[in-house]
Order: C-alpha cells, then sequence, then structure tokens
C-alpha cells in the first residue's frame, strides 16, 4: 500500500495527484518552457560553523530530553532517533530503538547523498548539469532532451516506476533497469523542464549514471566519498537489494511496509541521528562541493506537493508558520509506509535537526518540536 505525502514532503514512495492512467504519454525534440505554480525565489548557500565535540549547554539539553520524551508518546514509535547540532556550540542526541537495530532507514533523505555525488563529478568535469542523459543511459524516454539537472530537478517528465500498478500490487526490490524499462513503457508524462514531477525512477538513472562513470555503483560512491571521509561509525549506504538486519524496520498499522534495502540511489542510506547531523553539516558547509555547486542546489526552486515546500536539486526548503512570522528550512525530507525522516538547517534557529522514526508519525512534525525547545 502507498500513501500520499501530506506531512512527509519528499516521501520515497508517493501516491501521485496524476495517475499512469491519466496521461499521454508525450515525445519531445526539445525542452518545454516551465509552465507550473510560480517558483520560489533562490536560496543562499550556507555558511557554517564546524560542529564541535561536545554537548549542548545543560539548560539546552534539559529542554531537548524533555522535548524528546513528549515526541515518544505523541509518535509512539517502535524506534526513534534525534539530533540538534548547532554549528560552534554542540550537539545534542537521544534515541529509542532496539540495541540489535540501533539504526534507521532515511529514506528520500538519501536523495542528498546521490545528488552530492552527481555534483562532486560535475564538479570534476566528469559530468555535466545540461548534458543529455543519453549520453550515458540509454532507454529514458526523451532521453536526448532530458538533463542530469532534470533528473536532479524532477522535471525529467519521466514516470515513477514503483507507482505502476503491478510494481504496487508486488513489491519487492527491481534493479534500476528494470524500473528504468517499466518507465519507459509508461512514456513520458511531459517535456523536460515543463512541469515538477516527483520520480524516484529518475535517481534511479541518476545511480546508473554514477556506475558508469565511477566504475562503482550508488551505495560504495556514497561510501567513499562522503561517509569514509567523515568517519562516520553508523551511517552506511545499502547496496541495492541487500536486506540490513540491523537497521530497525519500518512499521506501520496501514498496511505493507518497504524494505529499506529495494530504495537504491533513491534513498539509500542509513544511520543514526548523531552521524546523520555530521554529514548534514558537512553536505551544506563546503567540505565536498565548492559554494557555486552549493548554489545551484537551491537556485531553482519547485513547488511540491505539500504547501510550503519547494524542490531543487537533490535539496528541499521548507517555509514553516510560526505565529506571525515564517522559518525557512534547508534540508530534505522523506517517508514511507512505516517510516519518516528529516534532515533540515534552520538559519533562524542556527540550528541543525535530523530525526528518524519507524511506525506511522510525522518526523517533520517531530523536527518542529525540537526547534522550539531551543527557542526562549
Amino acid at each position: 500500500m502507498l500513501r500520499d505525502a501530506v506531512g512527509l514532503a519528499g516521501a520515497l514512495v508517493i501516491v501521485s495527484r496524476t495517475e499512469a492512467a491519466d496521461y499521454r504519454p508525450v515525445r519531445c525534440s526539445a525542452r518545454a518552457p516551465y509552465s507550473g505554480a510560480p517558483l520560489h525565489p533562490p536560496v543562499d548557500a550556507v555558511e557554517l560553523a564546524q560542529i564541535p565535540d561536545r554537548s549542548l549547554p545543560a539548560a539546552t539539553m534539559a529542554l531537548l530530553d524533555a522535548a524528546f520524551a513528549r515526541l515518544k508518546d505523541y509518535t509512539s514509535a517502535p524506534a526513534l532517533s534525534a539530533a540538534v547540532a548547532c554549528p560552534g556550540v554542540g550537539l545534542w542526541h537521544r534515541q529509542s530503538t532496539q540495541p540489535e537495530r540501533p539504526i534507521l532507514w532515511w529514506a528520500s533523505v538519501g536523495k542528498a547523498f546521490t545528488a552530492t555525488v552527481v555534483l562532486q563529478l560535475v564538479q570534476e568535469a566528469k559530468l555535466s548539469l545540461d548534458a543529455p542523459v543519453s549520453q550515458w543511459v540509454e532507454g529514458v524516454p526523451n532521453g536526448n532532451v532530458v538533463t542530469l539537472r532534470d533528473l536532479l530537478a524532477h522535471t525529467s517528465g519521466l514516470f515513477s516506476a514503483n507507482e505502476d500498478m503491478v510494481v504496487r500490487a508486488h513489491p519487492g526490490y527491481r534493479d534500476p533497469a528494470t524500473m528504468l524499462a517499466i518507465a519507459g513503457r509508461h512514456g513520458a508524462m511531459f517535456c523536460p523542464g515543463e512541469r515538477w514531477r516527483y520520480s524516484n525512477t529518475g535517481y534511479d538513472v541518476l545511480g546508473m549514471i554514477v556506475e558508469r562513470v565511477e566504475g562503482r555503483p550508488i551505495d560504495a560512491a556514497i561510501t567513499a566519498r562522503i561517509i569514509a571521509p567523515l568517519g562516520l561509525r553508523s551511517m552506511r549506504a545499502l547496496s541495492p537489494g541487500r536486506h540490513a538486519g540491523d537497521v530497525s524496520p519500518p512499521s506501520s498499522t496501514q498496511g505493507q511496509t518497504m524494505d529499506p534495502g529495494w530504495a537504491g540511489a533513491a534513498g539509500p542510506v542509513v544511520s543514526d541521528a548523531r552521524d546523520m547531523a555530521l554529514a548534514w553539516a558537512a553536505l551544506l558547509d563546503g567540505r565536498f562541493l565548492r559554494k557555486s555547486l552549493r548554489q545551484e542546489m537551491t537556485a531553482t526552486l519547485y513547488p511540491m506537493f505539500d504547501p510550503g515546500t519547494y524542490y531543487g536539486l537533490g535539496m528541499m526548503v521548507f517555509e514553516v508558520p510560526d505565529g506571525q512570522r515564517t522559518l525557512r528550512w534547508i534540508g530534505h525530507a522523506g517517508g514511507a509506509p512505516g517510516a519518516s525522516a528529516i534532515a533540515i538547517y534552520s538559519p533562524d534557529d542556527g540550528a541543525i535537526v535530523t530525526l528518524g522514526l519507524t511506525g506511522d508519525g510525522s518526523a517533520t512534525a517531530c523536527a518542529n518540536l525540537l526547534l522550539k525547545a531551543l527557542r526562549p
């Protein structure tokens, strides 16, 4: 069973507003001008101080501990891991998991890791954001005009194969080539650039491109380029199709769940929240990408399915109502039946919040509660 992504912007598995039967495939000889809802203004790349290896002040730790206790009651989550990191100040981390399954799956938050690897290859002049994907992968509908930028931004028009009725009726791991073939049978939903529509298969294709350029699969590339340099012990990128026994499994009262190993390049990362916070700081602060490429990630921001959420290149911007003001978060959310996760930086609060849980709760709502605990 798939569920709508309301409250879980950036979900790995979504029920689209447009089902496969509602469109006729299009063939395109050129890109189309954007005709969707108004874009969000560009958001500048952030500059962050390092996160020191120490706890936050005692009073702040106590407030966050109280908030974490509330979250456990609020979500009834079988597994919950949360961290708050304040650059230049310190870090708080708590979790409630089974000892033998101490890490969580971050679903579509992992798209930011795939995107970072792709942008590193652009930085190294091994890829071009505006080159057609047909240079590397055959069989992408309109692949002669769809670009890497389109795949990263979900503006390719590529059908997301997880929405295919046979796939939904018979869930299980299918390799990227199979998912692309399924998407190809459906055909393109629109010409590239014309609209925004979430496509996990687009990230499958990005994983295929990385493997052809790097000579190693996307999980190995993420490990070598991001996880290993940071020395993160709990974090790893799952090999597509491999079951991970030490990961807290998704758990839902609303239907069938998804094995994290099925996600591939669309959601490959598992971790505790502490390591995710440290990794998120590194993705944002320039350790992996020069400023111009980090700027590209939030330069063109497309309205998503939830009000106040916008998508760039593997990065989201959230506009969050808070009384008389609106707060801005920079990050990525993800979810699937029985799992929810979010990793964000709030410039207004000077804090990174990372939170993953299993069950039917909302990581986005939980992150907001933790940020409120930081404020006077």
